[in-house]
């Protein structure tokens, strides 16, 4: 008997031991990536717990937080980071590199506003963040190419690797930009240079990552419609996007009926993306049983999270050396002034007549418009810094002056109220998806008096126009003064078309002339109403404008610089929200069931000895 409990025993160890081998086995194809991933932070890099931002010290701490434990990891952007607030536009993005290396960012894709200071700018601002890295950081934007058919940017490809228990694991990363953007910026900072079809490249980048031995591909983008893109590529595991300004995590199917994730995680740094993703390598050295986890973390979730020592410091010293210049008082508002995103594209606000009316005080022109997308914040009554000016205008636009005729006005003038009828039905419609593409080219302007009919058909809306306090002639030739970006955009060919006929300040200094004015000067400017709504149908003439009962959303002091005000997108995230899944920790909530069979193993040894027992007991 003593013989059969031996071989009992011998042979239920042996069989512990193949499932315990069987066990490492499978571990040893088990992998985590993890990701952190933003978007959009238009140099939001300060924390601000009233507005919600969460800054970039406490993001390195996040960042740390959540690689940690994971076989391979990347810190990854989908661009609009260099440019946005006076921290940057005074050193022209260099504080933000810095930072973003401080923070060590794998790789970004280009956003329209990180061209904002000229293409050779962007490349040198590349090169200062790849300095300050403590990775090896690379722009990603493989579809902008030279007029000679060339890569722009230095780097296509983002590769690694890792080994474990054997296996190696192999991602790449690329990055594209959508062509319609290129029309964003001024032309000048994307002279010489072409942005490609997405598509296209995007299948090329995922052929040579594939040729190179990557078993998974992340792809960044910064886009309109980054789910039209997933779903027309085969090959992308992970899409990263950014543009929209919006907090979106939906799984796509691509042409090939497979599954790929894409992921936006809103803007400003008021979100930080984090995902993991949990798979095994097969013995074919595929990926499979691909699992996603994706989740983000707002400032209520970071409030109580310690900022990283290293990156605070940084930040304190950029923001010591600009202190003395952002804090200068350069004159004063005697009302709040209203520069929200929405509020500049459905209906002209008391900023941008502020705006325009300081372009018509440094030129002398007859008329003056400014783009709502070129107005960036809101500025509060009391003294006004040139921090504040800078945030309102942080593009380093001049004012340029053109003649136009008459009828070039109307024709200008329907354009823009047709762009803002499709901005206020997207506003009602609660969908960020539903504001036109160009919304920022509604014009805010000075020097004229207009009645206009949003029910009427295009071309018979304005119905009536005044220049000063004359009726338009649409014979007569008029001076425009706007900045040098509205002045070329193929929006309006009105303007486009035409000649120069004269170049002033750059947009920020004569704005600071503005505020040097009297306040009772300044309060008759912001408080005359320009563009007014008139109705021809029985109840759709709004009791008032809808921007004259909407304050500014800034809030920040007088003397600081505001960060919570607007941006070139809505401060809603309406659209294609999902909520993300919940993650677990890197804590595995599936039981393996190899350690089923090995319990079931030993519990059937046990009994086997106690019966064997008992038998011989009973003998």
């Amino acid at each position: 008997m003593k013989k059969i409990i031996s071989t009992v025993l011998t042979a239920v160890i042996l069989l512990s031991c193949c499932v315990s081998a069987f066990a490492t086995e499978d571990e040893g194809r088990e992998f985590c990536l993890k990701i952190v991933h933003t978007n959009d932070i238009h140099s939001r890099v300060v924390e601000n717990s009233k507005s919600g931002i969460i800054g970039v010290p406490k993001l390195k701490t996040l960042i740390d937080s959540h690689i940690k434990d994971s076989d391979m990891n990347f810190v990854l952007d989908s661009g609009d980071t260099y440019h946005g607030q006076s921290i940057a536009t005074l050193v022209q993005g260099e504080s933000i590199a810095q930072l973003i290396g401080d923070c060590g960012y794998d790789a970004m894709t280009a956003g329209n506003h990180d061209w904002n200071y000229g293409k050779d700018r962007l490349k040198e601002l590349v090169k200062i963040t790849d300095e300050n890295d403590i990775r090896d950081f690379k722009m990603l934007t493989g579809n902008v190419i030279n007029n000679d058919g060339t890569a722009f940017f230095d780097d296509e490809y983002l590769i690694k690797s890792v080994e474990k228990n054997g296996e190696t694991l192999k991602v790449g990363v690329f990055g594209v930009i959508d062509p319609r953007i290129y029309s964003k910026t001024s032309p000048s900072n994307v002279a010489g240079i072409s942005f490609t079809d997405m598509k296209e490249y995007s299948e090329k980048a995922v052929d040579y990552l594939e040729a190179q031995g990557c078993q998974l591909i992340i792809a960044l983008t910064h886009s309109y419609s980054p789910v039209q893109l997933a779903s027309s590529v085969d090959g992308v595991d992970l899409w990263l996007a950014g543009h929209e300004h919006i907090k979106l995590d939906e799984t796509v199917t691509t042409p090939n009926g497979e599954k790929t994730r894409v992921v936006e995680n809103g803007y400003y740094l008021y979100d930080v993306g984090l995902i993991e993703l949990d798979f095994d390598l097969n013995e074919n050295n595929e990926i499979e049983n691909l699992e996603y986890k994706t989740s983000d973390k707002d400032y209520s979730l970071c409030a109580e999270v310690a900022p990283d020592d290293t990156v605070l410091s940084q930040l304190i010293k950029i923001q010591q050396a600009q202190s003395v210049i952002l804090n200068r008082v350069v004159g004063a508002s005697p009302a709040d002034l209203d520069g929200v995103w929405e509020n500049l594209r459905i209906d002209e606000t008391n900023l941008g007549r502020a705006v325009t009316d300081a372009y018509l005080l440094e030129t002398g022109a007859d008329v003056a418009f400014e783009n709502a997308g070129g107005i960036r914040a809101s500025i509060n009554k009391g003294d006004v810094t040139y921090g504040y000016i800078l945030s309102v205008m942080p593009y380093g636009n001049y004012i340029v002056t053109k003649q136009v005729s008459g009828q070039d006005l109307l024709d200008i003038l329907e354009t823009s109220i047709d762009i803002q009828i499709k901005s206020i039905e997207a506003y009602n419609s609660g969908v960020y998806d539903a504001w036109p593409t160009n919304s920022g080219s509604t014009l805010q302007i000075g020097g004229m008096t207009v009645k206009y009919d949003i029910t009427k058909p295009f071309g018979e809306r304005v119905q009536s126009a005044f220049v000063g306090s004359n009726p338009l002639d649409k014979e007569s030739k008029y001076t425009v003064a706007t900045n040098n970006f509205v002045a070329v955009s193929d929006v309006y060919p009105q303007l486009a078309q035409k000649e120069e006929s004269g170049e002033f300040s750059a947009c920020d200094e004569a704005f600071i002339k503005y505020f040097e004015q009297d306040p009772s000067a300044i309060l008759d400017s912001v408080n005359t109403q320009r563009m007014i709504r008139v109705s021809s149908q029985p109840g759709t003439q709004p009791e008032t404008n809808p921007t004259e009962t909407t304050a500014p959303t800034s809030t920040a002091p007088a003397g600081t610089n505001p960060t919570s005000s607007t941006s070139d997108e809505p401060t809603t995230n309406n659209g294609a929200v999902s909520t993300p899944d919940t993650p677990n920790n890197g804590i595995s909530t599936g039981a393996d069931p190899t350690i089923y069979v090995a319990i079931t193993l030993l519990l059937i040894s046990a009994s086997s000895i106690c019966f064997f027992r008992r038998r011989l007991n009973s003998k």
